[in-house]
């Protein structure tokens, strides 16, 4: 009888482990949109795969209630964090799940003051494309683009001026187009192209920093990562054995619109490891998932339901619903994901030499040029202007490669059908329209119409990206260079209202540092290289967990006493752009034209030829602020070494042992003529405490020593006053600083999950 009672109890637990595994694997699986900025009402599952049933309770009714039905707050309220709590329940077990959507305050009321005239020149005898908006003053003080509907005119063939009115809805003003027609237009070039950066398969870490220390750590993440298990979407839209591997989590779970974007994500990060380690494990990745996945692509074909070239986790049904206008989060960026996508296989082939990811790439390319050069303008121009619906990522500049790939014009068509006027006309005209938009759904456009100008040489891409570039640092960057609060631009300047734990979203500093590289291939600028240093060091290296989970931060909490947060199974966009980014710290080190090579980052590191051999090594002193470079090789060219803006005013600089004279800067850089192997070239810079004002708001300063930005550790959750440092030393090899009253200050990068501050009130 006891025997038989005790394995009736063995047998009791067993069950009740299987339903508390079940909730959990239910649980895990949930996935209701992206909570951190709520506009539209969501959708509670009421049961899971496993057969859980799911009650909701939302923590405030007013703005999102138990059913999903949502209230965004009036404007001038601003956005609010509600606590969505679901429970779960399974043959008598239950378990509960906390999530926490950030409601979008509603959109400002827009009373149009001015419009901003339209001037154009033409030919004489043709017609000038008007743009299809507007920008427009408003009475709260913002600038903006409306839709215009332009008059019709007809075109002359003498030089003259022709007026056009455009009608703005809902407002009597009208907007005028000037056509200054001519016989001849001057003809426009922009900057040709200055320098080069080395391939990053001859750039290597050292030993020693953060950026080493993080890139190992992603480096073992991903060669744990299950590459079946990242191809599990993909083949089961394309009907395939997904060999037992495990779905896809979060914004890749299987019922999520976005799914197949990290999997894009993977391919890139894969092919910038091998580049940056050489490391067999990652090329034989790379082609495990190439070929599986054009495995994949060849199903989809031959299944008859999908058109010539196609290749998604998912069917085409996205693509449809965008061109009839179906808003977010009924679809969410079809063409975002499918630039992930592409982008990976587009690194596989350039970085890793797969010429299977080329075929794809190319039929691929035929697919969306098939797919979008049917659509009139009109049509184009409403979808890409559409909120996360129409985000379309990096596709204008992922075509400009794919034609550059494969040669074929249809290709270059289709990367300038992704034209998002709402964007590049103002940025065109140096005007700020940037309040309100949507931060990393942009800035790939702008290195898309970069990567347009590299192709075409016309000017006007240049332009677009140059101003752009200038607007965002001029006025929408905070200390650490990231931009953005709740995935949002706000108006100009006013970042220090925004100090919340949703600033600064990683994707979008992931990808201002790569337009910042575009730029100063054609500049060679010391300002950019600035910029880049310290968004580089004090957000993308920061973003990284301290652990071996792929982690990156979302956002980087800026508020009094906030801390870092990472998401390792949410599968979130800054998760895939952060597996690339450990991968891309080498990639501006080192530049070269033809009359010089420039150091532009001090990070430890090799720079080797192309047959493998070393030709400089960057090496950090004993001391704060010492660097040596070591010539390992004949440049037969100039070094030009950059000194970082705050390093400017008292540095040292000694050639093997002997002291160098002439250290006049130029746009930032130091010139060394004829180093030669051997030479040991040693740089001193001032390592100073340095208090840092903020053109937002006086009130605030941020402190910093060197390059790093610093981080007081406190639990304190109102400002506290700047400290002042009185004291500075090592523990464990990390510097510390502390005031009089003990407050302990480290710099940015090294913050793990302590509570901190980075913005102080001033003294």
């Amino acid at each position: 009888m006891f025997a038989n009672t005790k394995l009736l109890n063995l047998m009791n637990m067993e069950e009740t482990m299987k339903a508390s595994e079940i909730i959990q694997q239910d649980l895990d699986a949930i996935y209701i949109g992206n909570l951190n900025t709520v506009d539209n009402d969501l959708t509670f599952p009421a049961k899971g795969k496993n057969g859980t049933t799911f009650t909701w309770e939302s923590g405030e009714d007013r703005f999102i209630t138990s059913e999903g039905k949502v209230h965004r707050p009036l404007h001038g309220m601003g956005n609010r964090k509600v606590t969505l709590t679901v429970t779960a329940s399974y043959e008598g077990e239950q378990a509960t799940k906390e999530f926490v959507a950030t409601v979008l305050q509603q959109t400002k009321e827009t009373i149009v003051t001015s419009v901003q005239p339209v001037i154009l020149s033409a030919l004489t005898g043709t017609k000038a494309p008007l743009p299809s908006v507007i920008v427009a003053d408003t009475k709260d003080g913002r600038r903006m683009t409306l839709p215009v509907t332009w008059s019709t005119y007809e075109s002359v063939d003498k030089e003259t001026v022709v007026k056009v009115e455009g009608a703005i809805e809902n407002t009597d003003i009208k907007a005028i187009a000037e056509i200054h027609y001519q016989k001849e237009l001057p003809t426009k070039k922009g900057p040709e192209k200055k320098g080069y950066y080395f391939p990053l398969c001859q750039v290597r870490l050292k030993e020693g920093t953060l950026y080493y220390k993080y890139q190992q750590l992603m480096i073992s993440y991903l060669l744990d990562q299950d590459d079946d298990q990242m191809l599990y979407n993909f083949r089961q839209v394309a009907g395939l054995d997904t060999k037992g591997a495990a779905p896809m989590t979060g914004w890749d779970e299987e019922s999520c619109k976005l799914k197949g974007h990290t999997t894009g994500h993977y391919l890139s990060a894969i092919a910038l490891a091998w580049a940056a380690t050489g490391k067999q494990e990652f090329l034989d990745k790379i082609n495990y998932m190439v070929d599986e996945l054009a495995k994949c692509q060849q199903a989809l074909a031959d299944s008859g339901k999908y058109h010539y070239g196609f290749f998604s986790a998912y069917s085409e049904e996205q693509f449809d619903l965008l061109e009839v206008y179906t808003k977010y989060p009924e679809i969410w960026a079809p063409y975002y994901t499918l630039d992930k996508i592409m982008s990976g296989l587009y690194d596989c082939h350039v970085l890793a030499g797969n010429e299977t990811a080329k075929d794809m790439l190319d039929k691929m390319g035929d697919w969306v040029y098939n797919r979008l050069s049917r659509l009139p303008k009109e049509q184009l121009d409403k979808m890409w202007a559409m909120y996360i619906a129409g985000e379309f990522g990096g596709m204008l500049g992922t075509m400009v490669k794919v034609y550059e790939l494969t040669g074929k014009e249809t290709h270059l068509k289709a990367a300038k059908l992704f034209e998002n006027e709402k964007l590049f006309y103002p940025m065109s005209q140096d005007y700020d329209t940037l309040e309100d938009m949507h931060a990393n759904q942009h800035i790939p456009q702008i290195i898309g119409a970069m990567d347009l100008y590299r192709a075409t040489g016309e000017e006007n891409w240049w332009e677009i990206g140059k101003n752009f570039w200038n607007i965002v640092t001029g006025g929408h960057t905070y200390c650490i260079g990231g931009v953005g609060e709740t995935e949002m631009f706000h108006r100009a300047n006013t970042t220090c209202s925004y100090l919340t734990e949703k600033a600064a979203e990683s994707c979008a500093s992931y990808n201002m540092l790569r337009l910042t590289g575009q730029l100063f291939e054609y500049t060679l600028s010391g300002n950019l290289v600035d910029y880049y240093d310290n968004t580089l060091r004090n957000h993308i290296l920061t973003s990284s967990s301290h652990k071996n989970d792929g982690g990156t931060t979302y956002f980087m909490p800026l508020g009094p006493g906030q801390r870092k947060e990472f998401f390792l199974s949410e599968n979130s966009c800054c998760h895939g752009t952060g597996m690339e980014s450990r991968f891309r710290y080498m990639e501006n080190i080192f530049a070269y034209d033809e009359k010089a090579v420039y150091v532009n980052l001090l990070i430890d590191s090799i720079l080797s030829d192309e047959n493998g051999n070393a030709l400089l090594e960057l090496q950090s002193g004993d001391a704060e602020g010492l660097m040596e470079i070591r010539c390992h090789g004949d440049l037969d060219k100039e070094l030009k070494i950059h000194i970082p803006a705050w390093g400017q005013n008292d540095f040292k600089v000694s050639v093997n042992g002997n002291v160098y004279t002439d250290t006049e800067l130029h746009d930032g850089y130091l010139t060394i003529a004829n180093a030669k192997s051997g030479d040991v070239i040693q740089l001193e810079l001032p390592m100073e405490f340095r208090v840092l004002d903020n053109t937002s708001d006086s009130a605030f300063v941020n402190l910093a020593y060197g390059p790093y930005i610093l981080a007081a550790l406190s639990e304190e959750t109102k400002f506290l006053d700047a400290p002042a440092v009185e004291e500075i030393h090592s523990v464990d090899g990390e510097l510390v600083f502390e005031d009089a009253n003990g407050t302990k200050m480290i710099p940015l990068p090294t913050v793990d999950m302590e509570a901190y501050h980075v913005y102080f009130h001033r003294k």
